[in-house]
């Protein structure tokens, strides 16, 4: 009988696991992170430096160096700093969540839209923080309603009416309100 050593051991372990995992349908690291919008070859995604939170659903960048307005795709806040509108119920809270996620100097990645700009200049995007599609999380949480869907700007348009079909359910944040969510804005 042969005896192997430790070593030999580890180094056939090894071995096998390469050849188990080589023939498997288990995606590699590389193949995941792409799949997240994360591979080498995505160009999509660009870092940038919060600079400040304007509101909900609107924030100041510094991209490139230069300081940019973001506006974030495929959703609406309630007002809370708009000249000559009264503040919204859940405005401020859209905008206090912003300013406790989104903290100054925090760095993001912008998912550029197409358009990458609006009718007033704003830079139209994804906004992502710790791994966390901030679009998508400000629905979830009740802040946001699914607006302005313009194509193609419609990559997350599925995943965000799916949150915001559960925060209705829930009746929380702009949903605890009987009535106050139209298809045009915020009853109020």
């Amino acid at each position: 009988m042969i005896k192997l050593k430790k070593i030999d051991l580890k180094i056939l372990l090894i071995i096998c696991l390469i050849i188990l995992f080589s023939h498997s349908n288990i995606p590699t690291v590389s193949e995941l992170l792409d799949q997240l919008g994360y591979g080498e070859n995505e160009t999509s995604f660009e870092k940038a430096i919060v600079v400040d939170v304007v509101d909900g659903d609107t924030i100041k960048v510094n991209l490139d160096g230069k300081e940019e307005t973001v506006r974030l795709l495929l959703i609406d806040t309630p007002e809370s700093v708009k000249p000559n509108t009264p503040v919204q119920p859940f405005g401020k809270e859209a905008s206090d969540f912003m300013k406790k996620t989104l903290i100054k100097s925090n760095v993001v990645q912008i998912e550029k839209g197409n358009p990458e700009r609006d009718k007033y200049g704003r830079l139209l995007a994804y906004v992502w923080f710790d791994g966390e599609n901030i679009n998508k999380k400000l629905i979830s949480k009740g802040y946001a309603r699914v607006a302005y869907v313009y194509p193609p700007n419609t990559k997350y348009l599925e995943e965000f009416r799916q949150e915001e079909k559960k925060a209705k359910e829930k009746k929380i944040g702009i949903w605890s309100i009987e009535n106050y969510v139209r298809e045009d804005g915020f009853n109020y």
